[in-house]
């Protein structure tokens, strides 16, 4: 089952979007519901989140397809392509193809993007051991790593042409 939904890119909107949202899924799915919605709620608040603070333009899109064996939710938006702070990686990829770009560190984690093609980025992580840790910095790409934990797959593409940006995340349902 498919379902197409658009955000108006509002941050007092997120509650009533997810509200649909987790109802849909509801609607759609055998899983046990609460580790679903709460996966999902956390997904899809960071994906709306990104959308608010980076997308130009005035919607986003939010595409829900749930079968017997996953739910993949796609967000679609506008603008430029995925921020990286990452001197030696600028888009497009072509020279790393097959390679993996550090998105994000810190004491308790690391993000990491493989390069799939030029204007295309699987995303994963790693958790280090917490040994006395204080946290003073939370990066621009924390919330990232939430979905990554929060999923199965979390794959980004950029379409130059049309200037979209489209996140596809994967939650495993068998």
């Amino acid at each position: 089952m498919k379902q197409l939904f658009t955000f108006n890119n509002k941050a007092e909107t997120i509650y009533p979007f997810l509200k649909g949202v987790i109802a849909f899924i509801e609607q759609h799915s055998l899983e046990k519901e609460d580790e679903l919605s709460f996966k999902t709620r956390v997904i899809v608040t960071e994906l709306l989140t990104n959308s608010i603070k980076h997308t130009t333009g005035s919607v986003a899109g939010l595409e829900l397809n749930i079968n017997d064996k996953a739910l993949i939710i796609k967000k679609i938006d506008e603008g430029g392509p995925f921020y990286i702070n990452n001197p030696s990686s600028e888009w497009p990829f072509t020279d790393l193809v097959g390679t993996t770009i550090t998105i994000y560190a810190d004491a308790l984690n690391g993000l990491f993007a493989k390069v799939i093609a030029p204007y295309n980025l699987s995303f994963y992580t790693e958790s280090y051991p917490v040994d006395d840790v204080i946290l003073t910095d939370i990066s621009e790409h924390f919330g990232m790593v939430i979905i990554c934990r929060a999923s199965n797959s979390f794959v980004y593409q950029y379409n130059p042409s049309s200037k979209q940006s489209i996140f596809t995340v994967t939650i495993d349902l068998d």
